[in-house]
């Protein structure tokens, strides 16, 4: 208890002290552009390797084999990987901040484009807001904190570094976070092999020795870790502030490649860990092997500090969510929608509206974690909204010169319409995701070559050079 009250006060105190270089709403959302390469880094390889990764990582691997256990995270190291084709890009637009920018720089302004991409993601980062604190509370329990207790205090302790100095704050309490497993999770990894090997006599090369889809079900299991973690983070908020708060294009694009590098070199230990705590502890459900590698893998009080940073690990998802949600309120609407006239830092109150907005976010996602554990699958009902209508426009205005803005506006239509279809139960697709996408991309296509000689509206496509 001592040592997770302790990390969080640092993480109070990193706020605090890099609240001072939060004077405009931009230095909370994108840092002022010049965070350091480093830092980039592990704040993007941070924000993937949450909660999921590591702890959902290991609880699949004991089910499923050693191999499973890597798939989310080489799933989001190749999806880091693809993100190099397209965070340059989106880095050298001027002035953009969140994903609706380059909407508007590819297209032209149109209120319709941004409200659309900003609103239907409000609710999914709620949901990811709320699976984080209810993660967190779950881990916490190993502490002999209750589930409650514990949601609160982390929902409170994010709030209060965040507030003080958004991407700032995020970005360096990543870096602390990120450091400390990479740290931990090979020596977890050694260590608890090590006596696999003395107790039962398995070793590492037996245990990595199966093959790579174990089950009649891994391949799928391995597709579905993959693609939307691909297609997910083209175009989700807490990447594309991420890669807007580098120094330049160039460090945008190579900190999307030590990402990856790191997230797929901290897969590998991870599923040792899961298939040695199978081995070690048969008996044990999935979800308690983790906590019973690290306790017994590492000296007491070691194990106690990286069961923290276990924790502080799944709190960094959630940060870096409320600063998203407080560039979709205050970038995308209030200032674009309403306010499109005048600078984003000029408007009134932007700062404070943007810090308030980010608090309702994780105040919201705590509120859902501690009364509606089971709601999730209605929060996630939204996403082929997300990805299903919105990956044409972006994906083909990046790759693909000849889209144009009536292309865009007929993808998003038919991907909602589409999405909707199958929310509803009207007609239930085969996957509920790629349908949309694949309807939308049709759309755009088809739509854009019968505008193509009627509009000379794409006038910024050197972004799809």
């Amino acid at each position: 208890m001592l040592v997770l009250i302790a990390l969080c006060a640092l993480y109070i105190a990193v706020g605090f002290v890099f609240s001072k270089k939060v004077k405009k709403a931009s230095d909370f959302l994108v840092a002022g552009r010049k965070l350091p390469l480093i830092v980039v880094v592990f704040t993007i390889a941070a924000t993937h390797f949450g909660g999921g990764v590591f702890v959902g990582g290991i609880e699949q691997g004991v089910s499923e084999g050693v191999y499973p256990a890597m798939y989310a995270g080489i799933g989001l190291g190749i999806a880091c990987f693809v993100s190099v084709l397209t965070a340059g890009k989106f880095r050298k637009i001027p002035n953009a901040i969140t994903p609706p920018d380059f909407i508007e720089y590819r297209y032209g302004y149109s209120k319709f484009l941004r409200s659309y991409h900003a609103i239907v993601y409000i609710l999914g980062i709620v949901a990811i807001i709320a699976c984080q604190f209810m993660a967190f509370g779950s881990m916490a329990i190993a502490f002999g904190i209750s589930y409650k207790t514990a949601v609160i205090l982390g929902t409170a302790v994010v709030i209060i570094y965040t507030y003080m100095a958004g991407m700032w704050g995020v970005a360096i309490t990543d870096f602390i976070q990120l450091g400390l497993c990479i740290i931990f999770v090979p020596s977890v990894a050694i260590f608890g092999s090590r006596i696999m090997t003395v107790e039962t006599g398995v070793t590492v090369s037996q245990l990595l020795s199966q093959p790579f889809f174990p089950n009649p079900n891994s391949l799928n299991i391995f597709t579905y870790s993959v693609i939307p973690s691909v297609l997910g983070s083209i175009f989700a908020y807490e990447y594309f502030l991420r890669w807007q708060s580098s120094k330049s294009e160039k460090e945008a694009k190579l900190s999307c490649f030590y990402a990856g590098v790191i997230l797929i070199g901290l897969s590998i230990p991870i599923g040792i860990i899961a298939g040695a705590g199978k081995i070690l502890f048969p008996d044990v459900v999935p979800g308690d092997v983790l906590a019973k590698m690290i306790i017994t893998s590492l000296p007491y009080w070691v194990g106690i500090i990286f069961l923290a940073a276990v924790l502080s690990a799944i709190m960094s998802t959630a940060d870096s969510l409320m600063t998203s949600l407080g560039g979709i309120i205050t970038r995308d609407l209030y200032h674009k929608v309403f306010n499109n006239d005048k600078e984003f830092d000029e408007l009134k109150n932007v700062l404070l509206y943007t810090k308030l907005t980010s608090v309702v976010g994780a105040v919201l996602g705590c509120i859902v974690a501690l009364n509606f554990r089971g709601i999730l699958g209605v929060l996630f009902w939204m996403s082929p909204l997300q990805g299903g209508a919105l990956f044409a426009p972006v994906v083909g205005g990046l790759f693909w010169k000849g889209a144009n803005r009536q292309g865009a506006y007929a993808a998003i239509i038919v991907g909602c319409l589409m999405a909707l279809v199958d929310m509803t139960g009207v007609f239930i697709w085969p996957e509920r995701m790629l349908f949309p996408m694949i309807g939308s991309t049709i759309a755009l296509v088809v739509v854009s070559l019968i505008y193509k000689n009627s509009t000379k509206e794409n006038l910024n496509q050197s972004v799809g050079n």
